[in-house]
């Protein structure tokens, strides 16, 4: 038998009609995706340009926040789009041995909610300075690459 699940942090309760039944949109849709379609969640979660609704993506958003979606990567989903975003090719770092340091950083991320609708609606290397752990590495790779 299962046990019960501590109680997460409370989310804010939405501040009116409009907005409850947005949250609660969202949430039932991200219910059915993982109890029916786990892998069109999954999906859905890894491509970063695949169009859904606002209220949906602001469930998925919140349940990344909350760690809720276990088989969801940020080093693996989020980490080689950061990249891009620093002008960096994923592919020429892979052997880097810094880059087990970055994944590390990048799968503990306190902010991976904000990672993922960053990078959703294509924000620029210079917003990812305000919320990314890995963004000054990330930077000065960007600057040594091009110095060679």
């Amino acid at each position: 038998m299962s046990q019960p699940r501590p109680p997460q942090e409370s989310r804010p309760p939405p501040g009116d009609e409009k907005q409850l039944h947005a949250f609660l949109e969202g949430e039932r849709a991200l219910l059915e995706l993982r109890c029916c379609e786990p892998k069109a969640l999954s999906v859905l979660i890894h491509d970063l340009a695949h169009s859904m609704s606002p209220s949906l993506e602001q469930a998925i958003a919140r349940s990344l926040a909350g760690r809720e979606l276990a088989a969801f990567s940020p080093a693996t989903s989020l980490l080689p789009e950061m990249m891009r975003r620093f002008g960096l090719d994923p592919a020429a770092f892979s052997r880097d041995p810094a880059i087990h340091s970055l994944r590390t950083v990048c799968s503990a991320c306190p902010r991976v909610e904000n990672c993922w609708l960053a990078l959703r609606h294509d924000a620029l290397w210079e917003e990812c300075l305000e919320f990314c752990p890995n963004a000054e590495v990330l930077e000065d790779w960007a600057i040594r690459s091009q110095d060679s």
